[in-house]
Formats: structure tokens, C-alpha cells, sequence
């Protein structure tokens, strides 16, 4: 019997009308499924009735949406400890079948931080050589007394000790995603005036005054800045109710992502203590660990995060053939 023959465009899936480094990295998430993966397209997000180049079926079954076994370890291990008032939000479809989604990414790169705290020291000892210990690493955290009354949190943080003091190092994880700002159906940005949160952001940003150099309402009303202020406002409440000795703050992205950089550089600025939050990208993230003295495993680790995450160049190939 004669097998039917199916054509590149089919395989790869649909490709949504984009453009600039969305579109890039898009393709590249379908140029992995296909080449790398060799799996099938899977459900369009927006339309189930439609597949979309970057996305797979029964990730979590397969776990092919992660790098190790450490980092599907460190996704099992999060959802198992989650409760439904945990703040913070996990989104299992994105999280198991979504190439692209910022999530599955943030476990690829700290997944191996979290499950050999000796080696994550040595990693965040290449971005901060103060820190002594790494006592747990942790996803989608916020304090449970949720001082933000809401469902903000940091991507990754890392609860480490410096010396004899305890601190938190929370991070935002950026990929293609925008910045959020507001509610879905609303016109009012997050922490303005009518807005649910208003009153509670206003409070701890008043508490921490002094360590913000411009006013509240550069903040929130700055859909750029919102979410990084959100953040910030995370470590300025654990700080004033006492839970951690220091809070460092910062951003991880495309080094190639130069809107980020941009925002990251200006926001930055935006704070008394501009060296307390950190731009971190992923080509500096790879290039500190390949540094450090690794097992074969942990080296095969680092390049299949730059070949996932970073090498656009194994795919303009197939690029240009679509």
C-alpha cells in the first residue's frame, strides 16, 4: 500500500500571523516539536478545532515538553505541594503542552537548581558571590500570608541564607509573553484607581516609600512596568512584615529580547537601590554555568537549553522552506 505522503507546512502545524521576535521564536518552538520532538502539532490555545506550531498533545504523560527528569521532577514536586490558596497561577495545559509558554521554560532552566541545592549555590554564586547557602528553590512563590491579596508571585525565587542573614531572590521569567498589567476584560491596569488591589499596593508602597524614586502611578499605570512593580511590591511586604533579612528582585529573558532589556534597564533605574534588582538573560545564564566544573549530564543540560531556548540558527532552514 502506498503511504500518503504529508508535506513540511503540514507537519510543522499552522503558523499564526505574527511578526518580530514572537514569530521567531514560535517557529523555533515548531521547528523543535517536529525535528527534535518528533511529535505531531497540537491544540491551538484560541481554537481547539485548529493545531498551532508550538504546541504538543499529552505532555503530561510524555513529558516532552521538559529539558531532564529533574525538571519534570521539580514540576511534580510544585504541583504536589500547591494548595488552591496558594497565590500565584499554574496553567497545566501551558505548563505540559505549550512550547512556547514561559513556564515550561522556568523549570528547564532551575529544574536542575532545584534538585541539587550544592550545584544551585555554585550557580547563584556566579550572580552573587555573597550567598553561603541555597536552602530551597521555588516556583510560582508568594508568602502564604499573601500580603498581596492577590494571585502575583515571582516565576522562581530562591530562599538562600548570606553569612548569618536569610533571604529571597525572586525572579520574572520573560520569553515571548507581554508584560501583564491588567485583568483580562478590564481597562483599569493593576493596582490603579478602581482596581480590586488599589489600596493594598498603595499601602506597601507608601511603607517602603523610600525606596522607590519615582511615584506610584509611574507604576501601575505603565503597562511595561506594572507586573516588575508587582514584584517589587512582593519584596518590599516580606521585608516590612519581617519574614527575610534582604530581598533581591530581577528579570530573566532573551538576551536577543531587546524590549525587555529596555524595560528591565529603565525599571531598574526606578528604584533607591537600583543594584538590589538584577537583568539576568539566558545566554548569561548558560555561559556562567558551562563555566563551572560539570558533570556530562549537566553539560548536555546546558546545550539543550541553548538549542531550545537560544539557537535560532538550527531552525532558519526550516524556516525559510515554509
Amino acid at each position: 500500500m502506498e503511504e500518503k505522503s504529508t508535506t513540511l507546512n503540514e507537519r510543522f502545524g499552522k503558523i499564526p500571523v505574527e511578526s518580530g521576535l514572537t514569530r521567531k521564536m514560535r517557529v523555533h518552538q515548531g521547528w523543535w516539536r517536529t525535528n527534535v520532538l518528533n511529535l505531531e502539532p497540537g491544540f491551538n490555545p484560541l481554537n481547539a478545532n485548529d493545531n498551532v506550531c508550538n504546541t504538543i498533545l499529552d505532555g503530561h504523560i510524555n513529558t516532552k515538553n521538559f529539558l531532564t527528569p529533574n525538571s519534570f521532577k521539580a514540576v511534580i514536586e510544585t504541583l504536589e505541594a500547591r494548595s488552591k490558596e496558594d497565590p500565584g497561577m499554574i496553567d497545566k495545559d501551558r505548563l505540559f503542552n505549550n512550547l512556547l509558554s514561559s513556564q515550561p521554560l522556568c523549570f528547564n532552566f532551575f529544574g536542575e537548581v532545584k534538585s541539587n541545592p550544592d550545584f544551585g549555590l555554585k550557580v547563584l554564586q556566579t550572580f552573587y558571590p555573597d550567598i553561603t547557602k541555597l536552602i530551597s528553590t521555588n516556583f510560582e512563590f508568594a508568602p502564604k500570608e499573601n500580603y498581596m491579596k492577590d494571585r502575583s508571585a515571582f516565576d522562581v525565587a530562591f530562599e538562600v541564607e548570606a553569612g548569618k542573614l536569610i533571604g529571597l531572590i525572586g525572579f520574572e521569567c520573560k520569553y515571548t509573553d507581554t508584560f501583564s498589567y491588567k485583568p483580562k476584560e478590564s481597562k483599569i491596569y493593576y493596582g490603579d484607581k478602581g482596581n480590586k488591589n488599589h489600596d493594598t499596593y498603595l499601602e506597601i508602597y507608601n511603607k517602603s516609600k523610600v525606596r522607590f524614586i519615582k511615584p506610584y502611578y509611574d507604576f501601575v499605570q505603565n503597562k511595561n512596568f506594572n507586573q516588575l512593580f508587582r514584584n517589587q511590591l512582593i519584596a518590599e511586604a516580606v521585608m516590612q512584615n519581617k519574614k527575610f533579612d534582604f530581598v533581591r528582585t530581577g528579570l530573566f529573558y532573551y538576551q536577543k529580547d531587546d524590549s525587555a532589556k529596555k524595560i528591565a534597564e529603565e525599571f531598574k533605574l526606578m528604584l533607591s537601590d537600583s543594584d538590589n534588582f538584577k537583568p539576568i538573560t539566558y545566554s548569561d545564564f548558560i555561559s556562567n554555568v558551562q563555566q563551572l566544573e560539570l558533570s556530562w549530564e549537566l553539560r548536555e543540560w546546558t546545550m539543550l537549553l541553548w538549542a531550545r531556548y537560544c539557537g535560532t540558527t538550527l531552525s532558519e532552514e526550516t524556516v525559510n522552506r515554509l
